[in-house]
């Protein structure tokens, strides 16, 4: 708990740091892969949760100069884990799209952190998993209201 409501901003952003390294540390890279930049990381991700999502969109959503993400794509096109397709409503615009390479190595990089997390609160105890479970719409709505206020 924090020490009081002044210290909620601060506790809440080391928690979130620390979780957010321990699910980075716990999920790995794919089997056969090196490790990836967190950037690469990031646009796999949003590439993965949004087929067909352009390097403007991915630019944005990431606070980056279109550029650098060019750059990012560029790497992750020729190592075989995105595919560029131009858009069909506009020739111009170019979709990224995952490749089955990116596809098996998301399912199993999700399929162990999935087992990782499941591991971590079969060791809480059943109320702490139900706290958890019952944060988890504020949490969310903290989130939507961080990106809505950048």
């Amino acid at each position: 708990m924090p020490r009081s409501r002044d210290d909620l901003p601060a506790d809440l952003t080391r928690t979130m740091w620390a979780l957010n390294r321990a699910l980075r540390q716990s999920q790995g890279s794919p089997q056969g892969e090196t490790p990836r930049p967190l950037a690469q990381v990031e646009v796999l991700r949003l590439v993965d949760g949004k087929p067909g999502i352009t390097v403007r969109e991915i630019a944005e959503t990431l606070n980056m100069q279109a550029n650098n993400v060019s750059t990012l794509v560029s790497t992750l096109a020729k190592d075989g884990f995105l595919e560029r397709r131009g858009d069909p409503d506009d020739g111009r615009v170019v979709q990224l799209h995952p490749t089955p390479k990116m596809l098996a190595a998301s399912t199993e990089l999700a399929d162990r952190l999935d087992a990782g997390v499941s591991g971590a609160l079969a060791q809480l105890s059943e109320q702490a998993q139900a706290r958890i479970a019952a944060a988890l719409p504020d949490l969310r709505a903290l989130a939507t209201a961080l990106t809505s206020s950048a």
